[in-house]
């Protein structure tokens, strides 16, 4: 997953939305691609920047029960964000560009139909994750999305459907709180979900959670 890529386009992303609901910069004639450095460089008080990918795990094990697999795995083979955005030149266009909004909603739409990898389908595996809430309750959570880089779906727009994981609590299981990263394990299928807080390419039923340790806190949970 090249994630510096997705960093800028999800960048462009932000300014187009902003910009469609009025909220556009007094200095709109700079370069989408500057903005994008400036929003880039902010940090989160705890140190993570928005697009940065976990750290390397503390305490990683290996079980038997599930195949561990990273998030390059969830792509199809010969699929890269580079190869998806080809002849699309994003840092060209200006904020008062026309044709701005247009390409980036092509961008968007290319992204939510993003293929995802069939030989991963019905199997069970582990991952690790940044959690997004989706029904309010981090203490006695039954659904949330999975992904692979801090501030995706909250902070930026959410990734490419086959880089986002909707994660179902087992009935047997019933609820589990949610940490800011997580490891979970089940079983995952090819089935495309339209959450409110982005589209999934996967969906997995989750039999066990375990937090990812961090050396800090990265958001208020």
């Amino acid at each position: 997953m090249a994630t510096s890529k997705i960093v800028v386009i999800c960048g462009a992303l932000m300014l187009t939305g902003a910009a469609s609901q009025g909220a556009v910069a007094a200095d709109g004639g700079k370069n989408v691609a500057a903005s994008i450095v400036v929003a880039q460089a902010s940090r989160d008080g705890a140190g993570l920047r928005i697009g940065d990918p976990l750290p390397p795990a503390k305490g990683r094990h290996a079980t038997d029960d599930y195949e561990e697999i990273l998030w390059p795995a969830l792509q199809p083979e010969g699929w890269t964000v580079e190869k998806m955005m080809q002849g699309l030149n994003l840092n060209e266009l200006g904020d008062n560009d026309p044709k701005a909004r247009e390409m980036l909603q092509k961008v968007r739409e290319m992204w939510d139909k993003a293929p995802v990898n069939p030989a991963l389908d019905n199997r069970r595996v582990r991952i690790p994750g940044f959690v997004v809430p989706l029904d309010g309750e981090r203490d006695k959570a039954r659904e949330f999305l999975l992904v692979p880089y801090f501030g995706a779906c909250i902070h930026a727009p959410a990734p490419p459907a086959n880089q986002v994981i909707h994660a179902v609590v087992d009935k047997a299981v019933s609820t589990v709180k949610l940490a800011p990263a997580m490891w979970i394990s089940g079983t995952i299928r090819t089935v495309r979900s339209d959450t409110r807080m982005g589209v999934s390419g996967y969906e997995m039923t989750i039999d066990k959670v375990e937090p990812y340790k961090l050396e800090f806190n990265p958001m208020p949970f």
